[in-house]
């Protein structure tokens, strides 16, 4: 199922080549998917004595990698440094390994590959905690968020091989009274519609190679993805105000569509609501490649990733099968 993907990705360094750039939304070779962090933010009451000896709990960094164009392992390793930083590489800041690993080939392997670490809540985090304040223009008014940087290369590979990703981690005072700390956003399903006037059904998640019957479509068909929120999933949280109160905000969330191959009419849905006070639509289509495009039949991956505008984050993985 990887010849497609090689084609196409020759094909993207072709156009490159001629001034065209490849579509962002169309993963076609070693890309970071998705950060989160579990939590995500941590709420504190704060002594204004002692700041730092704020009592937290210990972090989860998990970050998902698709690498379609090859068949390898990918090392990875990451590292917690203070906010503002993508690499955690200023050697006159402190930063703290927190490890790393090999994954198998994410779309091959077994089980689901997964780099996962833990931030943990000891005199490091302290040290990191100050830092950022230090280097804060705001000396930490509303919270401090410190940077999780993961790096990803191919097994033997070096630094121009080398993909970043970074998550921020946010710890906060309990001010004002009532402030709750984040969580991740969710989805009851995506729902999907082939446009044939049957009821829309639920999009079946996970690797192309862990399902035994994705969803089959036709070479340039179309399908229409709409994600389900639960009720409560876009919460009410509280900030400080630079005059001393507090001010209610609501969240909106965010969709990234990512697919192997194909197109997408919007990559990118969800968002603020509009200055009339409309909100932004949620859903999208997928349109698969054509049957000249296509070596028999062919996997394609899917992937959701749901953000709040706090730093909740969560991703989901599909695939279809299209047939020439």
């Amino acid at each position: 199922m990887r010849t497609l993907t090689r084609v196409l990705a020759l094909a993207g360094v072709a156009l490159a080549a001629c001034g065209s750039f490849e579509n962002p939304a169309i993963v076609i070779d070693l890309r970071m998917i998705g950060m989160s962090a579990e939590p995500p933010e941590q709420v504190q009451v704060v002594d204004p004595q002692n700041p730092l000896g704020t009592m937290f709990d210990p972090v989860e960094v998990c970050a998902l990698v698709a690498d379609p164009a090859d068949d390898r392992a990918l090392a990875w390793s990451m590292t917690a440094c203070g906010g503002g930083e993508s690499r955690c590489d200023d050697p006159e800041r402190p930063s703290k390994p927190l490890g790393g690993g090999v994954l198998e080939d994410p779309e091959l392997a077994g089980a689901p590959q997964v780099a996962c670490a833990t931030l943990p809540a000891d005199g490091d985090l302290v040290a990191l905690l100050r830092d950022t304040i230090e280097n804060d223009s705001l000396s930490g008014f509303g919270g401090v968020d410190l940077a999780v940087s993961l790096r990803v290369v191919p097994v033997g590979g070096g630094e121009a091989d080398a993909i970043y990703g970074v998550k921020s981690v946010r710890y906060s005072p309990l001010f004002p009274e009532g402030r709750v700390a984040n969580t991740n956003p969710d989805l009851i399903s995506i729902d999907v519609d082939r446009g044939d006037g049957a009821a829309p059904a639920r999009l079946q998640l996970g690797r192309c190679i862990d399902q035994v019957a994705p969803l089959a479509l036709g070479p340039e068909e179309s399908i229409h993805l709409d994600p389900i929120e639960p009720d409560g999933v876009r919460e009410d949280y509280v900030l400080p105000t630079f005059e001393g109160g507090a001010r209610m905000f609501t969240e909106n969330l965010r969709y990234e569509w990512l697919a192997g191959g194909g197109d997408w009419t919007r990559a990118g849905t969800g968002g603020p609501r509009d200055g009339a006070g409309n909100q932004p639509p949620l859903d999208t289509e997928w349109e698969s490649p054509a049957a000249d495009q296509l070596d028999g039949p062919t996997d394609f991956s899917i992937w959701v990733i749901q953000r709040d505008e706090r730093g909740g984050v969560r991703w989901f993985e599909s695939c279809v099968r299209v047939t020439p």
